[in-house]
């Protein structure tokens, strides 16, 4: 059943609202500048979309994003007319960006910080399935998408003319047998970038010939149409434009001329460079740097390239760290020799920018992939309990006088679900609600698999009260989500919160862990909290 809001409220969601579309549009210039070379005009787009962010922020008493607007105009101020932002300017800069995409993909910062501001452009659905495509849209608003339901392909077409979607889930029979991808072919014929589209069925799987003309017409998936979540989340994955933390790149060079010249290039490209012209400083500047690539020269006083790789894959540490070794040796047997002792490849100077900014995102972006795979859980994709307790430890040593509460999640009656409808259903609620936290949840706010069908967050900048407010929402709107197909089968959970006190990251969980066992005795489906530290209480 749906709230219904004071007019106060209505108006602190509107002014709610234009900040955080304007917030949008800010990062959908930045994502454009490394491309466009930080041409003077798209600078100025962006200074532009960041004053105008200011006002609005100061307008509707939004200082959070005020102040990060006006942090933003001091940097931009300090940027030469048609030149790219150096590497502490681009590192400062990120910092903002990345602040601003926390606050405007999740809850906001007010009073009503557990409200979730819908996708800016609706998700079309045109099911063959009257009854499925009104499932998953009911679904999907759950999930904080904006669905719109067409049930004819005139309506479908018309709807398109007027506004286009932010994509497209349609049944391959939408409109008559194998009509969906003819459908589709229509509506990519008439666009320069294509729309994208997942594609559903009722019966049997479609052959690879069907597959294919799905691909070749703008699809990027294909489920069953009763398969609701995997939808969702594959929509989810596509949707997600928040800014990805920039590429590190450190680059090892004795030659301070082309070390300059190599770090101007990835400046342009939007990576962050560090130079070390000395090759003995490098495990220092790995240490404080923390890069995800090394690029580096292959001759150099002291020590070669192949030496220095050997030293750096002996770091634990630092084993599957990309390096690209980039030199003037064109003596293809000794390239190979490079690379057979640490080095993931060899660029030959003078390397092309392009191919240069090729072959790093590549390495780096497989780099990170291989983290993800070791950091988190193969069922849900999040932190494992392990990495999620680095996480918390890590957040608890930088968060200074800022409110962090961790909260400790738990699937009520987990076992029955899985004496009843067998251990894959279980899986499939497990999966859903790991989905549902990402969703209504911050970019910022870490989410982990305990173990089991227990999970944790940790809520950065939040105190007991205000963990208490977002949980207890997310928790009431779980409860209406439909699992595996199954209308009668519907899950709760029950939470934990406990706000740090200061205290260290085990006495933090533990604590956590005691508030969700009162709210399982208490008769589960709720949010409990800990209060303060017995210490402190008692003083």
């Amino acid at each position: 059943m749906s709230e219904t809001l004071t007019p106060a409220a209505r108006l602190r969601q509107h002014f709610s609202s234009r900040v955080i579309n304007q917030v949008r549009q800010l990062l959908d210039i930045w994502r454009r500048l490394p491309e466009l070379q930080w041409s003077k005009q798209a600078m100025n787009d962006f200074i532009l979309a960041t004053e105008k962010l200011a006002r609005f922020a100061q307008r509707f008493k939004a200082e959070r994003h005020e102040s990060i607007a006006r942090d933003m105009l001091i940097i931009l101020q300090q940027i030469r007319p048609g030149r790219s932002p150096n590497t502490a300017q681009l590192e400062q800069l990120n910092h903002h960006v990345l602040l601003l995409s926390q606050t405007a993909l999740r809850h906001t910062d007010d009073d009503n910080a557990d409200h979730l501001i819908p996708s800016k452009k609706p998700v079309y659905i045109a099911l063959a399935d009257t009854d499925n495509a009104l499932t998953m849209a009911e679904q999907m608003q759950y999930f904080g998408l904006l669905p719109e339901l067409k049930r004819t392909t005139h309506d479908f077409v018309e709807s398109l003319q007027q506004r286009h979607p932010s994509a497209i889930v349609m049944d391959i029979d939408f409109g008559g047998q194998g009509a969906g991808i003819d459908l589709a072919d229509r509506i990519q014929q008439s666009r320069d970038i294509s729309l994208p589209i997942i594609f559903t069925y009722r019966s049997a799987a479609p052959t690879i010939v069907e597959r294919l003309n799905a691909m070749r017409h703008g699809g990027v998936g294909m489920y069953p149409d009763t398969e609701v979540q995997l939808v969702i989340g594959h929509l989810e994955q596509l949707l997600d434009h928040s800014p990805q933390p920039p590429y590190k790149i450190l680059v090892v060079d004795d030659s301070r001329a082309q070390a300059t010249h190599a770090a101007s290039v990835l400046n342009k490209a939007g990576m962050l460079s560090q130079v070390s012209n000395d090759p003995l400083q490098v495990l220092d500047a790995l240490a404080s740097f923390n890069p995800d690539l090394v690029l580096m020269d292959m001759y150099m006083p002291e020590c070669n390239g192949m030496e220095l790789a050997k030293v750096i894959r002996q770091q634990r540490e630092h084993l599957n760290l990309p390096i690209i070794y980039l030199s003037g040796e064109d003596d293809r047997e000794r390239q190979l020799e490079a690379m057979a002792e640490g080095g993931d490849d060899f660029l030959t100077k003078p390397v092309e920018p392009g191919h240069l900014l090729t072959t790093i995102r590549t390495r780096v972006e497989r780099s990170r992939q291989l983290y993800r795979l070791i950091s988190r859980d193969s069922l849900t994709g999040l932190l494992n309990h392990t990495h999620m307790l680095e996480t918390l430890q890590d957040l608890l040593n930088r968060r200074g006088k800022r409110p962090l509460s961790f909260v400790m999640v738990d699937i009520d009656h987990f076992k029955n679900i899985n004496d009843t409808h067998g251990h894959p259903v279980g899986d499939v609620v497990i999966k859903n609600l790991a989905l549902f936290l990402r969703q209504n949840l911050r970019k910022s706010d870490p989410i982990g698999r305990y173990g089991g069908e227990e999970f944790a967050v940790v809520l950065q900048d939040a105190d007991e009260q205000q963990a208490q407010i977002v949980m207890d929402k997310i928790r009431n709107n779980f409860s209406n989500l439909i699992h595996a197909g199954l209308r009668e089968l519907k899950v709760t959970f029950s939470c934990g919160v406990a706000q740090s006190a200061g205290e260290s990251a085990a006495t933090l969980v533990e604590r956590a862990d005691q508030a969700l066992y009162c709210a399982k005795r208490g008769g589960r489906n709720q949010v409990a909290m800990a209060g303060p530290p017995q210490a402190a209480a008692d003083e």
